[in-house]
Order: structure tokens, then C-alpha cells, then sequence
């Protein structure tokens, strides 16, 4: 890859994971408003776990699908897939605020809830990646 070229996908999965992560905090926003709608006044940290995994799941599905459509293509669409897999679906996933989320149940003796947020991440992940991969081919 040419100087120009290393420089067009830095910058590119750059804009990526700025975007996926400015969509994973949109899914925590739209979670509060959900149910501040609802009547449900919510705290950011209470809705936090819930809102990581379903980002989580849905870049996993994301990917799977970008690797099943574009996989290791070169030229124009070698950078797209930059910017959705490393970049977009990157910034969207989250697995340090997985890891704190996991760490705050096991602070607050919820030991059971912990281990069982820590296998719907990973299990529905591998899932959600699974039938992006299926349904894009």
C-alpha cells in the first residue's frame, strides 16, 4: 500500500469509528428517552449494560454481514470495508465498557448477573456475527 493509499484508510477508518462511536451513543440516548417516555426515569450507568450489549450485538451483525459482502476486496471497496469493519463497526462495538460493565455487577455482589451478562456478550456476539455472515451470502 502506497504512502497516499495508508493515508486515505487511516483517515477513513478514522471517520468510521468516529461515526460508530457517536451511533453507540445514540443508542444509550434513545434507550433513556425510550423510557423517559414511558415514564421510566432511568440513570445513564443503570441503562449502560443493557445499551453495551445491544451495541455490541449489532456491530458484531454488522461486521459479519461487511466481511460476507466485501471480505478482503481490493481498491474502492477495500477501503469501504476499512471504514465499516475496522472503523464503523470498531467504534460501535465496545468491549472495555463490556469489561467495566461486568466489574460494576461483581462490585455491586450481583455475581450471578455478572457472569451471566459476560456469556450474553460474547455468545450473543458470536451469534449476531454468525447470521450477518448467513444472511449476507
Amino acid at each position: 500500500m502506497s504512502a497516499g493509499g495508508f493515508l486515505l484508510a487511516a483517515l477513513l477508518v478514522g471517520v468510521g469509528g468516529g461515526l460508530g462511536s457517536v451511533a453507540r451513543w445514540g443508542v444509550r440516548v434513545l434507550a433513556l428517552r425510550l423510557l423517559a417516555a414511558q415514564g421510566r426515569e432511568q440513570r445513564s450507568e443503570d441503562v449502560r449494560p443493557a445499551t453495551t450489549v445491544a451495541a455490541n450485538i449489532l456491530a458484531c451483525f454488522l461486521l459479519g454481514f461487511a466481511v460476507a459482502r466485501i471480505g478482503s476486496a481490493g481498491g474502492t471497496a477495500g477501503f469501504v470495508y476499512l471504514m465499516l469493519a475496522a472503523g464503523f463497526c470498531g467504534g460501535l462495538s465496545t468491549l472495555s465498557t463490556a469489561a467495566l460493565d461486568v466489574v460494576d455487577l461483581v462490585r455491586r455482589r450481583t455475581f450471578s448477573l455478572a457472569l451471566a451478562y459476560l456469556l450474553l456478550s460474547a455468545g450473543t456476539g458470536m451469534a449476531a456475527l454468525w447470521l450477518g455472515l448467513v444472511l449476507a451470502s
